[in-house]
């Protein structure tokens, strides 16, 4: 279930679209023979599955007269055919076929690159319309149970998003964690990498240390993996948050717990782990929706005013202006953190 997108103010200052990898679905929805629509930058894309099992993802006009892809085509074989005059597409976008049997024109369909990973599909975007600049690794593991899914619509920009990660103020004043440090904090290209440990109570089971290491690849595809150490559970997620249009974004996500035997204590067997399972899974999912209102309502400062305990947004911010090419908008922001480095 997708969640209503709330309203935008037409006032609030905001950032353009970052080059990526970007979840438009969850692996599931595109089954074999399955032709879907989705936004992505504020532009529709066509995805598909041929009847092999291939993913494709395309621009969504046909290039004979214009007819759009995502309303009535259907998959033949290894074929993307269109419903006005039936010219059929094959895999790598060549035209084929037409419907009256004519020799088909020199044509074809412009693919988007695109992925599955972790039960997600990614589609690249760059604002120069350059090929993908890195790859984004497998991040959730064998041995959990299956996830939850969610998929919500929210006025937001992926940069706050993974921003959260590293914002170790709002641990404690939004979401009542302890103590919430970054023990150690790495950017390598795309990549980020930041080692937390915090507190957190979790009634009956009182106060529990949890441990977690965040992993971002730019800013639309983010995971975290991590323990409590005295319950013996173990925590993966994956966050995918894939901007629809100016402002706005769809925020695919997958939480899934297990606990480690050889590590639980034994007063956590039976009733008492079903308990603890069913308590802290909600509440971690609790968290991240309580992040939704500061989202849906949350400006761009390109110089904000931080303090000590904010955590390290700056050398964040810094990494992700690599994300922002070929604009003015762009070149704003690049600027912005050059000078704000330099105060």
């Amino acid at each position: 279930m997708i969640t209503t997108i709330p309203s935008i103010s037409e006032s609030r200052p905001l950032l353009p679209y970052p080059d990526g990898w970007y979840g438009v679905a969850f692996g599931d929805e595109l089954r074999p023979g399955t032709v879907l629509r989705r936004r992505l930058m504020g532009e529709e894309v066509v995805l598909y599955r041929t009847r092999r099992g291939l993913p494709r993802a395309v621009r969504p006009y046909c290039p004979h007269l214009g007819a759009h892809l995502g309303h009535g085509s259907t998959v033949e074989g290894e074929n993307l055919v269109c419903p006005f005059h039936r010219f059929a597409f094959a895999a790598d976008g060549r035209c084929v076929a037409t419907g009256d049997g004519a020799p088909p024109p020199r044509t074809g369909l412009e693919h988007l690159e695109i992925r599955e990973l972790d039960g997600a599909v990614l589609l690249w975007w760059d604002a120069a319309g350059g090929p993908p600049r890195w790859e984004v690794p497998p991040v959730m593991t064998g041995g959990f149970p299956a996830p939850i899914r969610r998929c919500h619509r929210l006025t937001a920009h992926p940069q706050d998003i993974v921003e959260n990660t590293i914002d170790m103020g709002h641990f404690t004043a939004l979401h009542g964690y302890r103590s919430a440090r970054i023990r150690d904090l790495e950017f390598d290209g795309a990549g980020m990498r930041a080692d937390v440990v915090t507190w957190r109570g979790f009634p009956p089971l009182g106060a529990l240390e949890f441990r977690f290491v965040a992993r971002a690849y730019g800013l639309g595809v983010n995971s975290a993996r991590g323990v409590v150490p005295s319950l013996g559970l173990e925590v993966q997620a994956l966050f995918l948050q894939t901007p629809t249009g100016p402002g706005e974004l769809e925020l695919r996500a997958l939480l899934a717990l297990r606990f480690t035997r050889p590590r639980r204590p034994r007063v956590l067997t039976g009733p008492a782990a079903w308990l603890a399972t069913r308590l802290i899974g909600p509440t971690m999912w609790a968290d991240v929706r309580e992040d939704f209102p500061i989202w849906n309502n949350r400006g761009y400062l390109h110089r904000p005013r931080l303090a000590g305990g904010d955590g390290p947004i700056t050398p964040y911010r810094r990494w992700a202006a690599q994300f922002y090419t070929r604009t003015s908008s762009a070149s704003r922001i690049r600027e912005d953190f050059a000078c704000e480095l330099s105060q």
